[in-house]
């Protein structure tokens, strides 16, 4: 098995922690470790490195050239972000060229997943009906009614081990329809781990991104020439910003199949879910405060202070500090998701130094 880690995100929604040249990946958010170095461990027994494929954003290279532990793993870089189809699709053609019918994983490299031994055996379970030509996609079983998240509508079950056929990919829904789903029970979170082979996922995008494909087979052909770097730039300038889920998921007609997550998951999508995610380790009053502070008359809120200034929060609720040397963010905890809009924001005003 082969395992694509896409890094090329660029983590807005952690704004300030998170800049444009040190994205959520290469931070440590939940733990001793980057979420990037979580991923790979959580690979470690089960895919070797020289079987990972890691495809990062080319102005991020710095932060891995000299990490020697990804020497032996195949590092690929865009020139511009354009989401995950030509991401996978990047990938893809190099690993065709070595093994074109041996199952991938495709895998973000942001998320939380702290029960290893079920990751891996869920993994496991999904390469057979991988081989047989599937996509076979992890479902997230839903915790609450999340708006969020797309949806996978499950449909009949699959003798094969704890599988089943996809209805249907259903886009992120209104609150009344995530409701629903939850209380349907067959709908999953869509957490955007894929399997399949280069073979099927290179003949899915010739069917329904036919321009991406043409572009990735020129390149294909390029690959260790020297007109491999001049063709990467030009298929990056040329070709739209399309998901997997949009491009293919929702389209094909190939057998698609979903497993349910036998293990914790979380995307840490924003402030918020890392708060939720802390929660075990709040304070009696539902605060987390980390770095230097002081809490009085305050309830549920998370004081993150990067700075050796002291903090103090006086009577609030359900508020976020995010304090660093040079920004400091205060809003609604229930607001944190709208930190993308602020980036726009600065970009607008030509304030580039703060992202």
């Amino acid at each position: 098995m082969f395992a694509v880690i896409m890094a090329g995100g660029s983590g807005k929604r952690f704004w300030p922690f998170s800049r444009s040249l040190l994205p959520k990946q290469f931070l440590k958010i939940t733990g001793n470790d980057t979420m990037l170095e979580q991923t790979l461990t959580r690979l470690d027994g089960l895919i070797s490195p020289e079987d990972r494929v890691l495809v990062i954003n080319e102005e991020h290279y710095s932060i891995l050239e000299n990490d020697e532990r990804l020497r032996p793993s195949l590092i690929l870089t865009e020139p511009l972000g354009k989401n995950t189809a030509p991401c996978i699709g990047l990938a893809a053609i190099h690993l065709y060229l070595r093994s074109p019918c041996t199952p991938v994983a495709v895998l973000p490299a942001d998320h939380y997943i702290p029960d290893t031994e079920n990751f891996k055996k869920t993994l496991l379970c999904a390469m057979p009906l991988a081989k047989e030509g599937y996509i076979v996609t992890i479902g997230i079983i839903p915790t609450r009614p999340e708006t969020g998240y797309g949806y996978i509508w499950r449909g009949e079950k699959i003798d094969k081990g704890p599988l089943y056929r996809v209805k249907r990919f259903v886009e992120k829904p209104d609150l009344n329809k995530a409701i629903q789903y939850l209380e349907n029970g067959e709908y999953f979170w869509n957490g955007g781990i894929f399997i399949f082979t280069p073979a099927v996922i290179l003949e899915e995008i010739s069917i329904h991104l036919p321009d991406l494909y043409n572009k990735l087979e020129n390149l294909k052909s390029a690959i260790s020439t020297d007109k491999y770097r001049a063709l990467l730039e030009e298929l990056y300038k040329s070709i739209e910003s399309v998901s997997i889920d949009y491009g293919i998921m929702e389209k094909t007609k190939r057998p698609v199949a979903v497993m349910p997550a036998q293990f914790i998951w979380s995307d840490v999508g924003s402030w918020e879910s890392l708060f939720e995610l802390n929660s075990p380790g709040a304070d009696s009053h539902g605060n987390i405060l980390e770095g230097k502070g002081l809490l009085l008359d305050t309830k549920k809120s998370y004081i993150c202070n990067k700075t050796d200034k002291f903090s103090v929060v006086l009577g609030m609720e359900n508020i976020l500090v995010v304090n660093t040397d040079d920004v400091l963010l205060v809003t609604e905890l229930s607001k944190s998701q709208r930190v993308q809009e602020i980036i726009e924001i600065l970009k607008e005003r030509d304030l580039k130094k703060y992202l």
